[in-house]
C-alpha cells in the first residue's frame, strides 16, 4: 500500500508524536489531579482542625448511642429470644480422667479445653480452644432477622453424673412463642471424645430446609518450645474426610477453600494435638478460612469453618475430638483419622507402611515391655532394625571386604593408567568383573538408609510418645537439643548447635573414612574430599532435627561401623575371600545389559579424550 519510503517514515513520526502527546497529556493530567487532591487534603485538615473539639463526656455518648444502636439492631434480629440476648457468662466445669471442659452460657459452648497430662512450652497444661474469639454457633431465623446462636445467653438445666461415670450438661434457650434451643453435652470416662446434641423445637421456623449452617472458629497457639516445627505443613493442617477418602490442606498461610464433596468429619491440627468435629449426617458446602498468625503472637493460624449439617427431626448429633494426635487412640475411633498423624514424609509416601507395619510395633513393643526410657527404646529400636536388614546388606559388606582385598592390584592398575582416568575405569570395570565384584551391591547399605531415615523422621516428628520425655542432655526428644546456645543467629545453623547432631555427624566421618580406605584412589579431588565435605553439610541439616532421629542415626552408625568391623575380621575370612576371587577370574562371566552399555560408555569418552589429546 505504502511504497513511498518518505511516506512511510512520515506515518510512523506522526505515530511517535501522538503517543508522545497523549503521554504528556495523561502526565499534565495526572499531576493537576495530584495537585487537586493535595490542595483539599489540605482544605479538609484545615476543616477539621478548625471543627470544635469533642469533650469526653461527648466522645463517650457517642460510644454509647453506637452501642446502643448495635444492641437494638442485635435485638430485632433475635426476634422472639430476644431475651436470650441479656444476660452475664458463666462457666461450668466438666472434667474426667483425661479432660477438663468449660463450657460457657453464652453459646452453650466448650470455652476452653484443657489436656491434663500435657505441658505446653511456658510448662503449663496443655489449653486448645481456650481463645475468647473463638465461637461455636449456628445461625436461626427468629422475628425479622437473622441471628448466630453463639450471641445467646443459655440456662443451664442440668449438671448430671450418670451411672457409667460420664456426665452430661444440658443447656436450654427458649423464646417468647414456645420454641427452643436445646443443646447436650456428654463427657465420658477417660476419653478425647465427647459428644453434643443440637435439637431445635420448631426447627420448620428456625432453619431453612432442616439445615443448620453451623460455624466453629478454632484459634491454633503454640504448644511446644520450637515454633518452627509446628508451623511446618503436615503438622499444621486441615484435615478431614471427603466422601469416604481421607485428605487435608496445608495451614501454611492465609487463605481460604471449598470442600464440594460431602465431609464426615473436618479438624483443625497442629504437630501433636488436633481439634475435630464429627457429624452422625454427613456435613455440606463446607467452607474454611485461614488466617496465618505471626512468630510473635504465639500464635499459628485461625481456622474458621463454616458447614450445613441436616437435620434428623430437628437434632444434629456431633463429636468433639480434642486431644493428642496419638496414632492408637485415633485408631481406635475409626473413620481414617489415624491418618492425622503423619506417618510418612513427602514424597516418600510409602514409608507409612513401613512405619505402621513394623517400625512403630516395635517401638511400642520396646516400651511398653522391655524399658520406659525412650532414649534406651530407640537404641534398642535401632538394634532391631540393622537385624532385620542385616540379611540385606551383607552383600554389600562382602563387596567391600573383596574391595579392600583387591586394593593392593587396583592401585597397580591405576599407576599403570596414570592421568588416564578413563582408561582405568574400563579397566577397573574389567577387572571386578573378573573378580566377581559387582559395584551396585556395594550401594545397598546406602540404598536401605534412605527409606528408613524417612520413616524415622516422620515417626519422631509425629509420635506425641517422645514429646517431653529427656535422655542424657537432650530435655525434650521431639525437638533439637539446644545445650550449646550462642545467644545469636548464626547462618545456616541457628541460634544453637545440637550435641547430638554433632556426634552423628563425627560417626558418619569415621564410616566415610572407613569406607574410603576399602576403595582405590580415583584421583578425583571430589571423591576424595567427600568424607570431610559430607559430615558438616549433614551438620546444617541435623542441627534442627528432633534429638530422638539425631540419636537414632548416631547409634546406626556405631552399629554400622561394629557390623562392618566384626563381619570382615571374623565372618569373611580373608583367605576363602581370595580364593573365591581367583576361582571367579578363571570363570568367563556373562555381561549384563546394564554392564555391557556402561563399559560402552567409559569406552567411548576414553575414544573421545583421546582424540582431544591429539588435537
Amino acid at each position: 500500500m505504502f511504497k513511498d519510503k518518505n511516506t512511510i517514515i512520515g506515518f510512523i513520526l506522526l505515530g511517535l508524536l501522538f503517543f508522545a502527546y497523549f503521554g504528556i497529556t495523561t502526565m499534565q493530567s495526572n499531576e493537576t489531579k495530584m495537585a487537586r487532591e493535595i490542595e483539599q487534603r489540605k482544605k479538609d485538615s484545615i476543616a477539621n482542625a478548625n471543627k470544635p473539639k469533642l469533650t469526653t463526656e461527648q466522645v463517650l455518648t457517642q460510644k454509647k448511642d453506637s452501642i446502643d444502636k448495635e444492641q437494638s439492631n442485635t435485638k430485632v434480629a433475635a426476634g422472639t429470644f430476644s431475651n436470650s440476648l441479656i444476660g452475664t457468662e458463666q462457666l461450668t466445669t466438666v472434667e474426667n480422667q483425661l479432660l477438663t471442659i468449660n463450657f460457657s452460657n453464652k453459646g452453650a459452648r466448650p470455652a476452653v479445653i484443657t489436656l491434663k497430662h500435657f505441658k505446653n512450652f511456658k510448662n503449663k497444661p496443655v489449653q486448645l480452644l481456650g481463645d475468647s474469639a473463638d465461637k461455636f454457633g449456628y445461625q436461626i431465623t427468629s422475628g425479622s432477622g437473622v441471628i448466630n446462636t453463639a450471641q445467646l445467653y443459655y440456662t443451664l438445666v442440668s449438671n448430671t453424673k450418670n451411672v457409667d461415670s460420664s456426665t452430661t450438661i444440658i443447656y436450654i434457650a427458649k423464646d417468647s412463642t414456645g420454641k427452643a434451643l436445646t443443646h447436650t453435652y456428654t463427657i465420658k470416662p477417660n476419653s478425647y471424645l465427647f459428644d453434643c446434641t443440637i435439637q431445635l423445637q420448631g426447627a420448620d421456623k428456625l432453619v431453612t430446609n432442616n439445615i443448620i449452617n453451623l460455624t466453629n472458629n478454632v484459634l491454633v497457639t503454640q504448644q511446644d518450645n520450637d515454633i518452627s516445627f509446628e508451623r511446618q505443613v503436615p503438622s499444621a493442617a486441615i484435615p478431614y474426610l471427603n466422601d469416604g477418602e481421607y485428605d487435608y490442606y496445608e495451614a501454611d498461610r492465609t487463605r481460604n477453600f471449598n470442600i464440594e464433596k460431602p465431609v464426615k468429619w473436618i479438624g483443625v491440627k497442629q504437630r501433636f494435638f488436633n481439634s475435630t468435629l464429627f457429624s452422625a449426617i454427613d456435613m455440606k458446602n463446607v467452607t474454611v478460612d485461614l488466617v496465618k498468625k505471626e512468630d510473635s503472637t504465639h500464635q499459628l493460624y485461625a481456622a474458621r469453618t463454616n458447614m450445613n449439617v441436616p437435620l434428623n427431626n430437628g437434632v444434629a448429633a456431633l463429636q468433639f475430638y480434642t486431644g493428642p494426635n496419638d496414632y492408637k487412640i485415633l485408631s481406635g475411633i475409626g473413620m481414617q483419622t489415624k491418618n492425622i498423624v503423619q506417618l510418612h514424609s513427602n514424597p516418600f509416601g510409602f514409608v507409612k507402611w513401613i512405619n505402621r507395619g513394623v517400625v512403630l510395633p516395635v517401638f511400642d513393643f520396646i516400651r511398653n515391655h522391655i524399658t520406659s526410657s525412650i532414649g534406651i527404646a530407640i537404641l534398642i529400636l535401632t538394634l532391631v532394625i540393622r537385624l532385620i536388614t542385616a540379611p540385606l546388606m551383607m552383600p554389600g559388606y562382602r563387596n567391600s571386604a573383596k574391595m579392600k582385598i583387591l586394593k593392593p592390584e587396583l592401585d597397580k592398575l591405576k599407576e599403570k593408567y596414570n592421568g588416564d582416568q578413563q582408561g582405568f575405569a574400563v579397566e577397573q570395570m574389567k577387572f571386578l568383573r573378573q573378580a566377581g565384584v559387582n559395584q551396585l551391591q556395594g550401594c545397598i547399605p546406602a540404598i536401605l538408609q534412605i527409606p528408613i531415615f524417612f520413616a524415622l523422621y516422620a515417626l519422631f516428628t509425629s509420635n506425641i510418645g517422645v514429646r517431653d520425655e529427656s535422655f542424657l542432655w537432650a530435655s525434650d526428644l521431639s525437638k533439637y537439643d539446644d545445650v550449646i546456645k550462642f545467644g545469636f543467629n548464626l547462618w545456616p545453623l541457628g541460634s544453637h548447635l545440637s550435641l547430638f547432631a554433632v556426634t552423628a555427624c563425627i560417626t558418619s566421618f569415621f564410616i566415610s573414612l572407613y569406607s574410603m580406605g576399602n576403595t582405590p584412589d580415583q584421583g578425583n579431588p571430589v571423591l576424595k574430599y567427600m568424607p570431610y565435605f559430607f559430615p558438616i553439610i549433614m551438620l546444617f541439616i541435623f542441627n534442627n532435627l528432633p534429638s530422638a532421629l539425631t540419636w537414632y542415626y548416631t547409634v546406626s552408625n556405631i552399629v554400622t561401623l561394629v557390623i562392618q568391623y566384626v563381619i570382615q575380621k571374623f565372618v569373611l575370612k580373608p583367605e576363602k575371600l581370595k580364593a573365591q576371587i581367583e576361582a571367579n577370574k578363571k570363570k568367563v562371566k556373562p555381561v549384563s545389559k546394564f554392564q555391557e552399555r556402561y563399559q560402552q560408555m567409559l569406552e567411548q569418552q576414553k575414544q573421545a579424550q583421546q582424540q582431544n589429546k591429539k588435537k
